[in-house]
């Protein structure tokens, strides 16, 4: 899905309590606490939405990592609901982790993320392998990378069915003979695979897009896979120029189609220099070291927009920046992306994406 030049790229902002560098708190003497609270996130969903940024991503574990060691970690589904009512134009990505959670029980709430929004929702599936986490369930061992992205196979398609096991009229109101919906628009989902067993329907109402939009990381032949079976938008590592080149070839070999928009993750330390901004994460590293799997740019807010178009020419649709320091980064993202043609005003993520109305399968087979 390349763009021309003249047209503003996919741009993702990655929410963190304080920023994307594990010491991030400290640049700007942030109290932790704060990050407990609705007005904080409120506070950091507006700004990303004032960058004019296409959507913003809310991180999600099963235990605490380096980010959110001192404040512990919000529910990111449940924290993209809340802010939901106090923005009006990003989208809203969430991060479930697949593995030790049901299905059923995400599509709802995703589903439910999606009407609070008024179609502003996706959702980012992630998976882990880590024994500590199984631990915390104990319902099954630790499974293989293959085993992994199986079961994520699964869980997004079954979400799928979910959301259009009930058709988008099928709420009637019918105060004359006391129905609420028409159960004959409502449809069995039937699932039976390797790893679960649905019946359906959902309890929850079709969402405003039909489909939330999916975002898929992908690093690798087997993520690669993985995303063609279930992505609507697919977020790669890109950690050099060589990373970037032929990207969307192998991911298009494996079976990810060009209406996907494929986007790289990219951690920004912003400032007036590039001089200042390499002392910054410095000095940031000299309290601990961030080890970022993907590209960490230092630089000013001009440098970074040549980085992205440089990118562009590569078949990379886009970004998702993680503002390494929320406080400091937020601002001078936005900015530095003034200077873009302005992002759309209204409506769906779907339709902000450039992704096209899903199909409902249920309706049209029925």
């Amino acid at each position: 899905m390349s763009t021309s030049p003249r047209t503003r790229p996919i741009i993702g902002v990655a929410l963190e309590p304080f920023g994307w560098h594990p010491a991030a708190f400290a640049e700007t003497g942030a109290d932790p606490l704060a990050a407990t609270s609705a007005e904080h996130w409120t506070s950091l969903a507006r700004a990303a939405e004032a960058t004019g940024a296409h959507f913003a991503t809310f991180e999600d574990s099963f235990t605490v990592t380096a980010r959110d060691r001192l404040t512990g970690r919000l529910d990111a589904t449940l924290l993209a609901s809340r802010v939901a009512p106090a923005t009006s134009r990003i989208g809203l990505v969430p991060s479930v982790t697949v593995t030790h959670t049901e299905p059923f029980h995400a599509s709802k709430a995703i589903a439910t993320l999606d009407h609070i929004s008024g179609g502003r929702a996706g959702i980012r599936p992630v998976v882990t392998g880590s024994a500590a986490q199984a631990a915390l369930f104990g319902r099954k061992q630790v499974q293989s990378a293959d085993s992994l992205r199986r079961e994520a196979a699964e869980y997004i398609s079954v979400l799928r069915d979910l959301w259009d096991s009930w058709d988008d009229d099928a709420v009637i109101k019918d105060v004359a003979t006391g129905r609420y919906v028409d159960r004959d628009r409502l449809h069995y989902v039937d699932f039976e695979g390797e790893f679960f067993s649905v019946k359906g329907p959902s309890i929850t109402p079709r969402p405003p897009q039909g489909q939330p939009v999916v975002l898929v990381g992908s690093d690798g032949d087997g993520d690669n896979r993985l995303a063609a079976r279930t992505a609507d938008v697919v977020l790669i590592p890109v950690r050099s120029e060589h990373d970037a080149i032929g990207a969307r070839a192998r991911l298009r070999e494996a079976g990810v189609p060009d209406s996907a928009p494929v986007l790289a993750d990219v951690t920004v330390f912003l400032a007036d220099s590039d001089r200042t901004a390499v002392r910054r994460l410095a000095k940031l590293d000299r309290r601990e070291p961030s080890r970022d799997e993907t590209l960490t740019y230092a630089g000013t807010g001009a440098g970074l927009l040549a980085l992205i178009e440089e990118w562009r020419g590569l078949g990379i649709d886009g970004v998702r920046i993680r503002p390494a320091v929320n406080d400091v980064d937020l601002p001078r993202l936005r900015e530095a992306l003034a200077v873009l043609p302005p992002p759309p005003s209204s409506g769906t993520l779907r339709a902000a994406l450039g992704l096209p109305v899903p199909v409902h399968r249920y309706a049209v087979t029925d």
